[in-house]
């Protein structure tokens, strides 16, 4: 009853600042879009003055089920993370402790890219107006989840090259925000999300929002969906996959539509969290960039970033958004100052690569929520004039189609969102059509019908955006490699997958594969296999805690007086659904040269390792025939 009560309560305050017609208006048009678009859950709130007038939730949580979708359902926020980074470096400034004009260097002297002389330029206001010209390093996430994370990143920012002069242009970055988040800790003596939850969170009563993962389980959030042909598929919390690097520009921010209604009272409002020069320096353009074009539903006229928020003229008015994306979520936020009007969706689907063809955009609902909510009509800002350009009449010829079918392996490249990791296999379905999947273990990230171009190239159909694939193939059409999403995938050959077999339950929960005629044994704990005459030796074992010392290990293998010769430095390589930490040893035994390579990763529960020794002469090919099917195949379940 008090649940109840509580809805009933909620509707009569909507009812006291929005007329009874207005309410319906809004509340007629959010149904409609959740009985016809794909989300399968979604969150609205809106401001005006000093009061919340609208808020909302529609559908369910998680399809399948009948947790319904409401204003405090927590999901991932993704980018509207960088309007609270550029309000905490503000936060600074306003108490002397940071000049958003001085350069990067006088707070982090040993900040710089490859070239020095053109990084020392940035200036933290480039930072978090996307003009520093900073941009990911292609390194591996390190899903370390400690405030050292953020450090590593920037500090890995040496191995770039700067190729556009700092301030002169835009370029949305997501490493300038990671920057300025280790600014905010370095200058205010405390992490960056405790920062975050000291200064805005706390203030704000947003007693629901938090970058913690130790929170998320008791915050009972909903991580979302990923994209399906006519559905979405129910995404599941990957824990050792969450990273702590990315936080300052959208990793981990986790919110309700009850908290974030607080923070836009706060935007558009006098108030003593967040004061008028904040606000104006918030919300001030400093860097034009193409707005939506008119054959995607806009109007041509450029956007213009501020500090965090991105500013356009939409239909005459003046309005301040952002949107968030995190490959399973989304959210959408939008401010009309003048009018002290605001408003933010949740969606549980990333609706930044929802087919816009098909479904309206965030910006479209947006729109007409605010519209509606200020005696306007609805109109179709947003929705695209042109029509889809990847469509086509090519017809693969059936007897080709099996050259596409089968498995395909992570090679390399990817995001640190959803493309880590993946494997992808391609099936043909009882209509015919062949149908692409890309997985990382037993979670699915996308399924969809291969549209073929020609026999290089084809689509994804699904809801999601079309996307190209790309094939290489041999003269005669067998297919060796596929690219998707800046994913490369290398298709398993028929012929090698004989010569590998997998073992499954090892230490209760792993599997993986080694090579076919090799013998093992393991128990709950440990692993050994080898070739025959012990040529070569495979060993592994579990760990309860996380703690590891690549040098104890080896000195407890091969033992103390064994003289080493080199050994590397310790790398990191993602591959397989693993971050796998490795290093090499080379040594004498028994007068016969050796080299090991030891491999370490580690998920929310327990720690691995592998150790490989073999005779130096024939260590790259056990490499490639022992290690690296067993890193790709590695699964914990």
């Amino acid at each position: 009853m008090k649940i109840l009560f509580w809805f009933f309560t909620s509707l009569l305050i909507s009812f006291t600042v929005l007329s009874q017609t207005q309410f319906r208006l809004v509340d007629g048009y959010l149904q409609r879009i959740h009985q016809t678009h794909i989300i399968p859950g979604f969150s609205v709130v809106v401001v005006k003055d000093n009061k919340v007038i609208f808020s909302k939730g529609y559908g369910v949580e998680m399809l399948g089920l009948n947790k319904p979708f409401t204003t405090a359902t927590i999901i991932a926020v993704g980018s509207l993370t960088k309007s609270f980074t550029a309000l905490a470096v503000m936060k600074l400034v306003e108490k002397g402790k940071l000049d958003l004009n001085a350069p990067v260097i006088k707070y982090l002297p040993w900040f710089h890219t490859a070239n020095k002389e053109q990084s020392d330029k940035i200036t933290i206001r480039m930072l978090i107006n996307n003009t520093s010209g900073l941009y990911a390093p292609n390194t591996t996430p390190t899903y370390d989840l400690s405030e050292a994370a953020i450090e590593t990143f920037v500090k890995n920012l040496s191995a770039i090259y700067l190729f556009k002069e700092p301030g002169n242009s835009y370029e949305y970055s997501n490493a300038g925000f990671i920057v300025a988040g280790l600014v905010i800790s370095k200058v205010s003596g405390i992490p960056y999300a405790s920062f975050l939850e000291k200064e805005i969170f706390k203030p704000l009563g947003m007693t629901h929002t938090t970058t913690n993962p130790e929170d998320f389980g008791k915050m009972d959030i909903a991580p979302g969906h990923y994209p399906s042909i006519k559905s979405v598929i129910v995404a599941k919390r990957e824990r050792e996959f969450e990273t702590g690097e990315y936080i300052p520009a959208g990793s981990l921010l986790h919110s309700n539509a009850d908290d974030i209604g607080k923070y836009l009272l706060a935007l558009i409002n006098k108030n003593d969290e967040i004061n008028n020069i904040i606000k104006e320096a918030l919300f001030t353009s400093y860097i034009n960039f193409p707005g939506l074009s008119r054959e995607d539903g806009g109007d041509g006229k450029p956007y213009s970033y501020g500090l965090g928020w991105m500013i356009s003229n939409l239909e005459g008015r003046k309005i301040i958004h952002h949107g968030g994306s995190t490959g399973k979520t989304s959210s959408f936020t939008m401010i009309d100052t003048a009018n002290k009007l605001a408003a933010t969706i949740l969606m549980n689907v990333d609706m930044t690569f929802i087919d816009k063809y098909t479904y309206p955009t965030e910006v479209t609902i947006l729109n007409n929520v605010l519209r509606l909510a200020a005696n306007l009509p609805i109109s179709e800002f947003g929705k695209p004039t042109a029509k889809d350009p990847t469509l086509n009449k090519y017809d693969l010829k059936e007897n080709n189609k099996s050259n596409y079918l089968g498995e395909y392996k992570f090679s390399k490249g990817g995001d640190a969102f959803v493309y880590f990791g993946v494997d992808f296999k391609i099936q043909k379905t009882a209509e015919g059509q062949l149908e692409g999947i890309i997985y990382r273990g037993t979670q699915v990230v996308n399924r969809f019908v291969l549209d073929f171009v020609n026999e290089s190239v084809a689509v994804s159909r699904n809801v999601d955006m079309p996307a190209y694939l790309k094939f290489k193939l041999r003269p005669g059409g067998e297919v060796t490699t596929a690219y998707f999403n800046n994913v490369e995938f290398s298709k398993t050959e028929k012929e090698s997958s004989s010569l590998i077999r997998e073992i499954k339950d090892v230490y209760g929960l792993a599997s993986f594969s080694i090579p076919q005629k090799w013998k093992y044994n393991f128990s709950s704990t440990d692993f050994s296999a080898s070739a025959k005459k012990n040529e070569a030796l495979l060993t592994g074992a579990v760990l309860s805690k996380d703690k590891f010392s690549f040098d104890s290990l080896f000195q407890s293998a091969v033992g103390l007086s064994v003289p080493v010769i080199a050994r590397s430095k310790i790398l990191s390589e993602n591959v397989g659904t693993f971050i796998w930490q490795q290093k090499i040893y080379v040594f004498k035994k028994d007068n016969e040269s050796l080299q090991c390579i030891i491999l370490f990763t580690k998920n929310a529960s327990a720690g691995y390792w592998f150790m490989l020794t073999s005779p130096k002469a024939e260590f790259t090919d056990c490499i490639q025939k022992v290690v690296n099917p067993l890193l790709i195949s590695f699964r914990v379940q």
